[in-house]
């Protein structure tokens, strides 16, 4: 049987997930994770840094690396906390060859960001071995934790921020709420109530947002991934 495709279009396919595979590996899954509880491996919700302060889900953090003389030098930019492992204690210091050694913690983290919590061109997902040791190329240390306040985004979800990055976290929630409602129309005395900032901040914003488009002065449409025109 042959499919008639117009030109331009793309066939697409559709990967359908069989119920009983997704059952396998969950229990897969959870047969690993018990295996791990069993070995000694840790999963805590918040790490205690002696000296620098607590890690939590969302918290932002930055790092240091050795420098050729072994001290360690801060690095800038900002690194946010997902998730961490604890490695059983005969693990630490464990050979990873030439990228190092393991330290006492796994840090599952995603940066860096800038301080106003927009992300640098090389942000991305990693994993930091840090810690009792830790040593080698990959040794890393936490060098400071932001201090946090607990703060719902756009979703309700609870993350903890630094202080000063409320600004950041306003114009996201915003841009959230512009993708939520595309094709939508509003006044810029409605963007401004949105989003909580003045109309000039709005106005000002609305020249470089690839999130709205000029319909005519003083209106807006959400979601055109275009820059606004003067």
């Amino acid at each position: 049987m042959f499919v008639h495709i117009q030109q331009g279009e793309l066939p697409v396919s559709k990967k359908i997930i069989d119920p009983q595979v997704a059952v396998r590996h969950r229990v897969e899954d959870a047969m690993k994770y018990a295996q791990a509880i069993e070995d000694g491996y840790e999963f805590p919700l918040s790490i205690e840094i002696e000296g620098v302060g607590t890690l939590l889900p969302g918290r932002l953090f930055q790092l240091s690396k050795p420098d050729a003389d072994g001290n360690h030098v801060r690095e800038l930019g900002w690194y946010r906390f997902d998730s961490a492992i604890r490695h059983p204690q005969h693990k630490w210091g464990e050979d990873k060859g030439y990228w190092g050694t393991i330290g006492e913690y796994t840090i599952m983290a995603v940066g860096p960001f800038n301080k106003n919590g927009t992300k640098k061109g090389h942000c991305r997902q990693r994993d930091l071995c840090v810690g009792e040791g830790s040593s080698g190329r990959v040794e890393t240390r936490i060098w400071k934790i932001a201090k946090g306040r607990e703060t719902a985004n756009s979703q309700g979800v609870k993350l903890v921020k630094p202080a000063g990055n409320g600004r950041a976290e306003k114009y996201a929630d915003f841009e959230t709420w512009a993708r939520q409602h595309e094709g939508e129309q509003f006044s810029t005395s409605d963007l401004a109530e949105k989003s909580g900032f003045s109309s000039q901040t709005v106005l000002k914003y609305l020249k470089t947002s690839t999130h709205f488009i000029k319909i005519k002065q003083g209106l807006y449409e959400c979601g055109q991934n275009q820059p606004v025109k003067s």
